[in-house]
């Protein structure tokens, strides 16, 4: 849906046009030859060359051109307004072309919907030909259908529809099950089988369900994240309006001018991104975090005091979760007592960064942000008023350059986030390897010298952060596939990291590993910020409970994982002590 605004936008731009109508949206939709809504033009026999070429004669090219019109116009807002109440009919969690399409069919009073309507594009036609396009597996790439066979066959569609419908159930699960889609249960509980299958058969390949690139080698996965022609967003400079990003269920708090896509350094590319990095990266210095090491050494030898008592601990909600977030909370300056709800906003916020959070998460995740932005900035009153050993006061110090409250705030928040998410994804897929290795357990007990080279192994072995995204700026080919400007790309960073070519034996766990560029904090200028700070975490708490317990034993047989595919964690884990 995005790309289709995005396209209505620069096709207003190109007739200079302040604001895209719903013939600019019709006309991205026609032009896109992966656009759901141009399949079911083509089903339902109009041709969207045609359409193109007669609403380039609606809307003509100007002298004056624009790189992107500034808004669209309040019809333009009411056809995605239908198209949102499409996609409800339909019960359909997001927004895409397909329901562009249908919403053209129900939209009077405007060129768009009366040129689809000369054409008998009526609601009836557009509904079967989007259950053609569910039935044939949702196809990206089409071959154009000519008038003629359309004609031909629309007695064997009438007669044949139902069944279609119906065969739409068995095709998501062929394409879920046998063509391995990102939607495939295992992606969840053991994804490395896949991984391994598809770095041999087919490492750049479109997801046959999610309109995705995935990527799955590492060399390929590394050439990604460093290239520059992919991009975090390449339409950073120019943001949707804010109707139109309520509209696409892009969430966006009413309380302040900028959500954390916009202002995050996560989702900035140059130079926005170098600017914002570097004011965090020059107080966020390595001193600071080596001063925090006592402090998270005593937090977790009196979490474990209180766990030895009872003899066994439930290791992810009483310390791999609450030791991370305390520490980062307490290195950003926020009062102790807050803890509790400062881990409840940011588990809700993290939950909308999954590839597909339901519209209940968003709405969590939007509260979330409303609620800690009020909190944030009485935080950051405070501590202009009484500063203090913390990274908000070095943040806001005179020498430092100035960020707006929206940049330090979403910048502080992803830092909240990611300083705990990670770690304790580390903890908790790091205990469980070692317990289920007990060779090198053991080994690593006989040795505790090596924890260094063990966190980073069990980062290599099962990394808390799974999936990286970038979109693709221009044009870009890749192992004879071509990536078009605008495409998602999705790179593994579970499967990069277990690629043989890179790693001997990649499927061994192997603590004394010696070669190890693993790719779990990512690579390049969005390199993870917090890296050394979670390896630190994780060398303490891991090396702590290896030293402290000899008859360390793992209780829970078969460990729940937490749902989603970019964040890989279990959701509880109970130890004997």
């Amino acid at each position: 849906m995005r790309r289709a605004v995005t396209g209505a936008l620069e096709e207003a731009g190109k007739r200079g046009a302040a604001e895209a109508t719903p013939e600019h949206v019709l006309l991205a939709v026609a032009r896109d030859p992966e656009s759901a809504a141009a399949f079911m033009l083509e089903q339902a026999g109009v041709a969207p060359a045609e359409i193109a070429n007669e609403l380039d004669q609606i809307s003509p090219r100007g002298d004056v051109v624009r790189q992107r019109a500034a808004r669209l116009s309040q019809s333009a807002l009411r056809l995605l307004e239908t198209a949102q109440a499409q996609a409800d009919a339909w019960k359909h969690r997001h927004v895409g072309t397909e329901h562009i399409a249908l919403a053209l069919t129900q939209t009077n009073g405007t060129d768009a919907a009366a040129l689809l309507a000369r054409r008998n594009f009526t609601h009836d036609r557009a509904a079967a030909a989007l259950r053609t396009w569910y039935a044939q597996g949702m196809p990206r790439r089409r071959h154009g259908l000519d008038r003629g066979s359309v004609v031909r066959s629309s007695f064997v569609r009438t007669i044949f529809a139902p069944l279609r419908w119906l065969a739409h159930y068995p095709t998501l699960v062929w394409n879920i099950f046998v063509r391995t889609s990102v939607g495939h249960p295992r992606f969840v509980t053991n994804p490395y089988p896949l991984y391994a299958r598809l770095r041999t058969r087919d490492p750049v390949r479109r997801d046959p369900l999610a309109p995705v690139w995935i990527l799955t080698r590492y060399d390929d996965t590394f050439w990604m994240l460093r290239d520059p022609r992919f991009r975090k967003d390449p339409f950073a400079a120019i943001r949707l309006p804010p109707d139109a990003r309520r509209q696409l269920d892009v969430p966006v708090a009413d309380a302040f001018r900028a959500s954390l896509e916009t202002v995050s350094m996560l989702f900035l590319d140059p130079p926005d991104h170098t600017r914002i990095r570097s004011i965090f990266t020059k107080t966020f210095t390595p001193r600071r975090i080596e001063n925090l090491r006592p402090r998270i050494q005593r937090m977790c030898d009196e979490i474990l005091d209180r766990a030895a008592a009872r003899g066994r601990i439930e290791l992810m909600s009483e310390l791999a979760a609450p030791l991370p977030v305390t520490v980062i909370a307490e290195l950003l300056g926020f009062p102790p007592s807050d803890y509790a709800k400062i881990k409840k906003w940011s588990d809700e916020m993290a939950e909308a960064l999954g590839l597909n959070p339901t519209r209940e998460q968003q709405a969590r995740a939007q509260l979330a942000r409303e609620e800690m932005r009020q909190y944030f900035d009485d935080v950051v009153e405070h501590v202009r008023a009484a500063p203090g050993d913390n990274l908000l006061s070095a943040l806001l110090a005179p020498e430092v350059e100035l960020m707006n409250p929206d940049e330090l705030f979403a910048n502080s928040v992803l830092l909240l986030a990611a300083g705990h998410e990670t770690t304790t994804n580390l903890i908790g897929n790091g205990m469980y390897a070692l317990l289920t290795h007990p060779e090198q357990l053991a080994d690593l007990r006989k040795h505790p010298e090596i924890i260094d080279t063990a966190v980073e192994e069990l980062l290599r072995f099962d990394p808390p952060v799974q999936w990286t995204s970038r979109v693709a700026g221009e044009t870009i080919e890749l192992r004879g596939k071509q990536f078009q400007r605008g495409d998602i790309l999705l790179a593994s960073v579970g499967s990069a990291n277990r690629d043989p070519a890179v790693f001997k034996d990649p499927n061994k766990l192997d603590l004394r590993r010696a070669e190890n560029k693993h790719l779990s904090f990512g690579t390049g200028i969005h390199f993870c910020l917090g890296a050394a700070l979670a390896r630190m975490e994780g060398e303490i708490v891991i090396g702590t409970l290896v030293r402290r317990f000899p008859n360390l034993k793992l209780l829970t047989r078969r460990p729940r994982w937490r749902k989603g595919i970019t964040f890989r964690g279990v959701q509880s884990l109970e130890l004997g002590l």
